[in-house]
């Protein structure tokens, strides 16, 4: 079992909240944008280099 400080209870608390407040479908929608983004990147190679 694990103490929690009433801080940590009520961040808990509040994280809970927000995400009950999150759908799936704008979940999913955000997974798609960021796979996109991420096959563009991938494709571009050379943009993902850093230079020093």
């Amino acid at each position: 079992m694990i103490a929690l400080t009433p801080d940590e209870v009520a961040l808990l608390k509040s994280l809970l909240i927000a995400l009950r407040g999150i759908k799936t479908k704008d979940i999913d929608k955000a997974l798609v944008i960021l796979s996109k983004r991420d096959r563009r990147q991938s494709s571009s190679g050379s943009d993902r280099t850093e230079k020093t």
